[in-house]
């Protein structure tokens, strides 16, 4: 076959897999969702309260992501004991719950209709999962120790030194003969070792006793560096390093101990619909300490523009601090836990009930462990705080009328303003508008040509019974 024919051959078979004539089928993508995120654990009281992100992706694909449902996974380990790998924890014996997931909208489709208790969280939706910390779920499952270290099979003895005077022990005693070079009938024998390098300098003969009957046995030279059997062999010196840093094995650092506490260790996965899991959450350990002891009741006042909560902090060897909780909520209305004895909270609502509590924080591991809340303390903030006295008044005298101004106040509950006026000198000034007035204006059109007036300004908010200014700066004029 030519070339060119050949290249024929090849482009109609490539258009023919390329537009799907020919090959095998792709095998189906098994999509598993992605591990939750941000996962997070508490105590409360006797309750472990796990937060984390139910997955909104794929591992292995695009598209809506494929999570049916969530599986909880926890156990107790015991102080000092092993933690098991995941294989040993995602069991089914180990699963204490299961949290269904709402499916994704479908591509094209409206949106079905969710039932007002339909209590599902959605993909990517951040969850909360209570357990109750019961005596039978406390009760360790993984008891296992770790094994004591020890010594490294093969590991030689401490190493004898070796001399021209020392004679190792063997097992027939011979008194040693050191024969000078050449000597005549000595035949001198050695301990069999480990030959010197040919040439090499400062070699000293040691001669060791033979086994009985051995003849003819030549002497061997050991150096004074070479090791004795059963003794370490030295390492050699390299010009320019540490002797002890040369074929040295740098020892392996020992693992930190285990917790001297028990632990709740927990985890979390999605599962798809088939039944086939993702991979399990970043594990946590929920320290199984006693948790600190619950704070006293709280005091609570409020400003014009705040409730005031204050308490007295507990003493104890470990850092403590508190959360605070409006009454029916499950997250504290303090951004971070508050280490002072006090926490004000912006925001008031006069004439309305509200309720708080206080938990004691403490951290072990880096997990906070809270104390069961305080009695609660309600309050019903009442609104006595009188608005500021108008500023920036002014008058105009005019035929037969008088011009008032002044500033507007800037409170929210700002209900108007009262005109007073009196004649000078000494007279107690009265209202000329008997409701507040919500212009910051006015014109009196009562009064006499020749009298001098006093004239005051003061403002009203909305409150029952209603707050007043004190008055503002009073002004004098006498009307034409």
């Amino acid at each position: 076959m030519s070339a060119r024919r050949r290249l024929a051959v090849f482009l109609i078979a490539a258009s023919m897999l390329a537009c799907g004539r020919k090959g095998p089928p792709l095998a189906p993508l098994h999509l598993i969702p992605v591990a939750p995120a941000n996962i997070s654990v508490i105590r409360v009281g006797d309750e472990a309260q796990l937060r984390f992100d139910v997955p909104s992706t794929n591992v292995n694909g695009p598209g809506p992501v494929a999570v049916d449902r969530i599986e909880i996974f926890a156990a107790t380990v015991a102080a000092g004991a092993v933690r098991p790998a995941n294989r040993e924890l995602l069991m089914s014996k180990y699963r204490i719950a299961t949290i269904v997931i709402k499916p994704p909208p479908v591509e094209g489709e409206a949106p079905p209709e969710t039932p007002p208790n339909d209590k599902r969280p959605s993909a990517g939706e951040r969850t909360t999962f209570v357990e109750e910390l019961t005596a039978e779920r406390l009760q360790p499952v993984f008891t296992t120790l770790p094994k004591p270290a020890a010594t490294p099979a093969g590991t030689a003895p401490p190493a004898q030194p070796v001399s021209s005077t020392t004679t190792p022990p063997s097992t027939t005693a011979q008194p040693t003969t050191e024969a000078a070079p050449g000597a005549a009938g000595v035949a001198p024998v050695a301990q069999p070792s480990v030959p010197a390098a040919p040439g090499a300098a400062g070699v000293t003969p040691v001669t060791q006793p033979a086994a009985p009957g051995a003849l003819g046995i030549e002497t061997v030279q050991v150096p004074e560096t070479a090791a004795l059997p059963g003794t370490a062999m030295p390492v050699p010196e390299v010009p320019g390093s540490s002797p002890a840093a040369v074929g040295a094995i740098a020892p392996v650092p020992p693992l930190p101990p285990l917790p001297n506490y028990a632990a709740r260790l927990y985890a979390v996965r999605g599962v798809t619909k088939g039944g086939r899991p993702g991979p399990p959450s970043t594990r946590l350990e929920l320290p199984l300490v006693v948790p600190p002891g619950p704070p006293p009741v709280p005091a609570a006042t409020a400003t014009e523009t705040s409730i005031v909560l204050t308490w007295s902090p507990a003493t104890s060897e470990t850092p403590i601090a508190y959360n605070i909780y409006k009454a029916g909520s499950a997250d504290p209305i303090n951004p971070a836990p508050v280490a002072a004895g006090k926490f004000e909270r912006a925001g008031v609502t006069f004439g309305t009930e509200e309720c708080f509590t206080l938990r004691a924080i403490e951290k072990v591991a880096n997990i906070s462990l809270e104390s069961t809340p305080s009695e609660p303390v309600c309050l019903t903030p009442r609104d006595t705080f009188a608005p500021a006295a108008p500023k920036g008044f002014s008058i105009v005298a005019g035929s037969g009328t008088m011009n008032l101004g002044w500033d507007a106040n800037t409170e929210s509950d700002l209900a108007g303003y009262l005109v007073l006026r009196g004649e000078a000198p000494g007279d107690t000034l009265q209202p000329l508008t008997p409701a507040p007035i919500t212009a910051t204006s006015y014109e009196d059109k009562t009064v006499k040509p020749g009298v001098r007036y006093v004239y005051a300004i003061i403002a009203v908010d909305k409150a029952t019974p209603p707050n007043r200014s004190a008055p503002s700066t009073r002004l004098e004029e006498t009307a034409r």
